[in-house]
């Protein structure tokens, strides 16, 4: 049978009041009082019901991970974000907290549509993994408790906001199909909407200007509806315009590349190579194997988690850009053309 708190108070000769503070290591118990209450429960193997802790600590134990599954594309399966939530997970354990995680649709946000764990208030906090529109995030802020934003930004949102180098990342990889002899350079990517995606675009203009290669707006192609399947991008081939290479706005966009360039008798690296973003673990076992940005995902969700959990303890916010740096990773599809 499971002890309980009124057993624990009852042997120790005190109240069922100072029994909990006592355990919840409340500053009016005194230094010797705690010890022995918390010696007795040891002994009796008492352990605190968590729901009860947290009714006593004004405290859930639960930090919740928001994000937004747009038309079919997975969140919490994704493989980058996927790493991202296992660097949360396993800071969060350090620190005996829960991870519970909220998916919605897009329809939910574009409706302004407040999550059941914040109208609930059931987590001490909300990390916001991936895209969401500038006012959804700022309802959010304002309705939520402490907030960290991961893969995102908002201008002024108020909160510290945990990216990688989207354009140092694209203009390094760029840079190197240059150096490689390669000049034209397509750039394929999901929706423009997307701020990472919008800085990869920006790193890859900035690597073409700076090479005096000219940017062709028809080499450049932005999935704007999502759509699964590679129709959208065959746009680079149907300009009539010969390319050499392509950027990827990240892996899984350069492996349904490299398929459709295969379907169309195009060889990879031989006639175009492809470099793409962020270095899923697929991207390495794939033919041929893509050179990719490599970020240490893992990080990243490990800093969102710590700065939280500071930001819940101290009752201090924190307000930061913390940018995390990429490298560039050389496999087999890429050719040097020089």
């Amino acid at each position: 049978m499971k002890i309980t708190i009124y057993e624990v108070a009852k042997k120790a000769g005190v109240s069922i009041s100072t029994a909990s503070k006592a355990l919840n290591d409340r500053k009016d118990v005194g230094t010797g009082t705690k010890e022995r209450i918390r010696e007795i429960a040891r002994e009796m193997n008492y352990e605190p019901s968590h729901f009860a802790r947290a009714l006593a600590m004004r405290k859930t134990g639960n930090i919740g991970v928001i994000t937004v599954r747009y038309f079919h594309a997975p969140m919490l399966t994704n493989p980058f974000y996927s790493r991202i939530i296992e660097g949360i997970e396993e800071r969060l354990i350090n620190e005996d907290l829960n991870l519970v995680t909220n998916v919605l649709r897009g329809e939910q946000v574009a409706a302004n549509e407040m999550p059941k764990m914040v109208k609930e208030k059931s987590v001490d906090g909300v990390i916001l993994l991936g895209h969401m529109p500038a006012d959804f995030v700022r309802m959010l802020i304002e309705k939520s408790p402490p907030a960290v934003m991961v893969d995102n930004y908002v201008k002024d949102a108020g909160i510290t906001n945990i990216m990688m180098d989207n354009l140092e990342g694209a203009y390094s990889a760029v840079s190197h199909l240059i150096r490689t002899g390669h000049r034209r350079i397509a750039y394929i990517s999901g929706a423009s909407g997307r701020y990472s995606f919008r800085q990869r675009a920006e790193g890859y203009k900035k690597a073409l200007l700076e090479n005096s290669v000219p940017v062709d707006n028809d080499i450049i192609v932005f999935n704007e509806t999502e759509a699964p399947g590679t129709d959208w991008m065959k746009k680079i081939l149907s300009a009539g315009k010969k390319i050499d290479a392509i950027f990827a706005c990240n892996d899984v966009n350069a492996i349904m590349a490299i398929n459709m360039l295969k379907e169309n008798s195009i060889r990879v690296p031989e006639d175009v190579s492809v470099i793409g973003f962020d270095n899923i673990e697929l991207s390495g076992h794939f033919i041929p194997s893509i050179s990719t940005l490599d970020i240490n995902k893992e990080a990243m969700g490990m800093k969102a988690a710590e700065i939280l959990v500071d930001i819940i303890n101290t009752k201090k916010n924190r307000v930061e850009n913390i940018v995390f740096p990429t490298s560039l990773i050389l496999r087999n599809s890429v050719q040097n053309r020089a």
